[in-house]
């Protein structure tokens, strides 16, 4: 699930014209300026009107009246039309990549011959936002490098403040967080020393979201509040929402959901005051929906994204959160077992995605995708999505993202899931020690005086390469003694399954051996039935026949024997019949015997486990047609699931309940124990050899379990025509 206003604005791209004038006043004040006003001075007057924003308004109002007529003196006009219409070229995605790259270099070129330096780094820093968007980092490095000489140079702490933030937003952008933060801790003081304290609270927000980043919630939280007092006192009603929103997010993150609904409140307070309200209000329920689908409320969730999505206007203005919203949708639907059309929704925000280059909106759909395919039992096109998410986070460092996708990945792909499962844990590991490595820095960063930082600046990075050369060899020791561990364990962990697996085979080879036995010994029953019946019989009923027919004369002695021996044959071919209609009867009598030992098994678990049971069978004749192979599957099945209740269910009632539902024997078995989630739980070899053996039977087996309600197993066993 994806939230909305945790990131940080490009500080680059939030760039004012306003800004730029501010600092060059700044800049006259402590330096020399005379022409950069000469030559602009309707943008004198933007100063004079927004004169809250300028510590020298008085002397920007002196310059605005008694420099104004100089204006025809600017010597550096063509130079300005150069630099503007070239510039102007850069930005413009109609020309290829090298082009712009070009027009930006000769933009930067014309800028050699302008009179007033800091006229010269206003124009720097709008070479310098342009350059952020053409993927060419040496390029970018350059031209912010030479604004902040030009600003050191200067002196001008707005100048200096402007280009920390510069490198900020670039390492901010590369994942580099250490170098972003100590960046934006810079412009932070350099503002602060300009009494610039709208642009102060921006950084100590920037600084927020990237403690945020490394899981330093608790140094977050404070550098937010840090802001919000500012932004209170400047009436920023905007960056008011934004830091609340962010301090809701990060409690979300640390599953304190009671604190993150009062975060989300204080922000939803705000919305009336911000210009672009309905977007706002739609990123608000977005988030609302988020923190209860992470409380595990998927139903009470759906409302707020449904609700988002049914604005008017959200596809046309704002098509990246509608993606988001409908993904969101999409993917609580899952989480509660509906699948209807989701995939299809989730299909139409990944397009979306792709086509306005939402990143990481990509690689969540990928994600969610996998999840819903390995949910509906698709594992092959599950696989393929999790890779797809993989190859984009990769590429992009999204590491959670990353994470994620091998996790996944481990539990789909079976044949190479040790392998994803070794990167997992080698990653998790690096980015814990990482993050705890950055907090320990932006802790020290905060707390450390520029005068500190001055005086010990050899000493500490002597002492910073030590450091990184301990920590790198004790990390790489771990890593060395963590990968033999999990490889020892794996090894076992594979011994163990080939174990089981062989102890499997030889059961079943057991078992069929068996099957084939009493197979075999029912056929020679039924053909010396059959023979006993159809032969013997046959011909001991013709011989007594013509027997009986036989006219014997004689004295009364031959008479009796002739009789004597008629009813000797008569009671021979009785027995016989009767042995004949007894083999057929054994069958019925062995499935008596299931039916008994099902319910003996019922009785001996619950004496064990102190719980009172119901047993209830319809149509006994219909277990009774049952094979030999498919009772003894039936029996083992019966036993796992009565064995998992006595080990963990701690039920009090267990009610067993054979029945027969259409062509489809039913067996329900249920319990009122502690229960458990599905979704929390992994698949153990118990439930596995419970699959494996219903599908040998061609059955269909499932678990629905509720927390403090209890658990139903039912298993479900298609009827043959020749079991009947």
């Amino acid at each position: 699930m994806e939230r909305v206003g945790s990131t940080v604005p490009n500080p680059i791209m939030k760039r004012t014209n306003l800004y730029n004038y501010l600092i060059l006043s700044e800049a006259f004040y402590n330096r020399k300026a005379f022409l950069t006003f000469v030559s602009s001075p309707h943008e004198l007057y933007m100063i004079t009107y927004k004169k809250s924003y300028c510590r020298e308004f008085p002397y920007a109002v002196m310059l605005f009246l008694f420099l104004l007529p100089l204006k025809f003196l600017a010597q550096n006009q063509e130079l300005e039309t150069t630099y503007l219409r070239y510039l102007h070229q850069a930005k413009q995605d109609s020309f290829s990549l090298d082009a712009r790259k070009r027009f930006l270099k000769i933009a930067f070129n014309s800028l050699k011959h302008t009179a007033v330096d800091s006229l010269r780094y206003s124009h720097i820093s709008k070479i310098v936002e342009a350059a952020s968007g053409l993927q060419d980092s040496a390029l970018f490095l350059h031209f912010a490098g030479e604004g902040y000489a030009l600003a050191k140079a200067l002196g001008s702490a707005s100048l200096l403040g402007d280009a920390h933030w510069n490198y900020g937003s670039y390492y901010m952008n590369e994942k580099e967080y250490d170098s972003s933060y100590v960046h934006y801790n810079s412009a932070y003081k350099y503002f602060t020393a300009a009494n610039n304290e709208y642009y102060a609270g921006k950084m100590l927000y920037n600084m927020a979201y990237i403690a945020g980043q490394t899981h330093d919630y608790t140094g977050a939280e404070i550098l937010l509040f840090r802001c919000i007092k500012l932004f209170e006192s400047l009436n920023k009603m905007q960056q008011l929402y934004r830091s609340y929103n962010l301090l809701g997010n990060h409690a979300d993150d640390m599953e304190e959901f009671d604190k993150s609904l009062h975060y989300y409140k204080k922000a939803a307070q705000l919305l009336p005051y911000l210009e672009n309200t309905p977007y706002y209000q739609l990123q608000h329920w977005n988030n609302l929906g988020v923190r209860l689908y992470k409380m595990h409320q998927f139903a009470e969730a759906i409302p707020y994204f449904e609700k988002a999505l049914r604005h008017e206007t959200i596809l046309k203005t704002a098509p990246g959160l509608w993606a988001k919203l409908l993904d969101n949708l999409a993917f609580c639907k899952v989480s509660l077992g509906n699948y209807g059309n989701v995939a299809k929704a989730m299909q139409r925000a990944k397009t979306m995605r792709d086509s306005i280059g939402d990143i990481e909106g990509q690689t969540s759909s990928n994600l969610h995708l996998a999840t819903y395919f390995g949910k509906v039992g698709d594992t092959l096109r599950a696989i393929a999505f999790a890779k797809e998410a993989l190859r984009i986070s990769k590429e992009h460092y999204l590491t959670p993202q990353v994470l994620h996708a091998l996790e996944m990945l481990a539990a789909l792909d079976g044949d190479h899931s040790v392998g994803y499962l070794e990167e997992h844990i080698q990653l998790d590991k690096s980015l814990n020690a990482r993050d705890r490595n950055l907090r320990n820095k932006f802790t020290a960063i905060q707390y450390e005086t520029d005068k500190y930082i001055a005086e010990n600046e050899r000493l500490f990075r002597q002492r910073l390469w030590i450091i990184i050369g301990a920590l790198t060899i004790t990390v790489i020791l771990l890593l060395i003694y963590v990968y033999s561990r999990q490889r020892a364990k794996n090894k076992e962990l594979l011994f163990e399954r080939e174990q089981q697996q062989y102890n499997e085979d030889m059961f079943l080879m057991a078992l069929n051996q068996h099957t084939n036995w009493e197979k075999g010994k029912a056929e020679e029953r039924q053909r010396i039935s059959q023979e006993l019946h159809d032969n013997i019989v046959s011909r001991l009923f013709t011989l007594r026949f013509r027997w009986n027919a036989l006219k014997l004369t004689g004295d009364a002695e031959i008479t009796a024997l002739h009789r004597k021996y008629l009813c000797l044959l008569e009671d021979l071919e009785t027995d016989i019949r009767n042995l004949s209609h007894e083999l057929r009867q054994v069958f019925s009598t062995e499935a008596e015997d299931f039916l008994e030992g099902i319910e003996a098994l019922v009785k001996d678990k619950s004496e064990i486990a102190s719980f009172t049971y119901h047993f209830r069978c319809q149509n006994p004749s219909d277990w009774a047609a049952l094979s030999y192979l498919a009772q003894i599957n039936l029996r083992r099945l019966f036993e796992e699931v009565l064995q998992n209740v006595v080990k963990h269910a701690k039920a009090r009632t267990v009610s067993v309940h054979l029945y027969r539902d259409g062509d489809i024997l039913c067996m329900r078995i249920a319990d009122n124990g502690k229960g458990f989630i599905p979704t929390q739980v992994k698949k153990g070899i118990g439930i596995k050899n419970l699959e494996n053996r219903t599908r040998k039977l061609n059955g269909s087996f499932a678990i629905d379990s509720t927390l403090d309600v209890g658990t139903i197993v039912s298993i479900r066993i298609p009827i043959k025509p020749n079991e009947l």
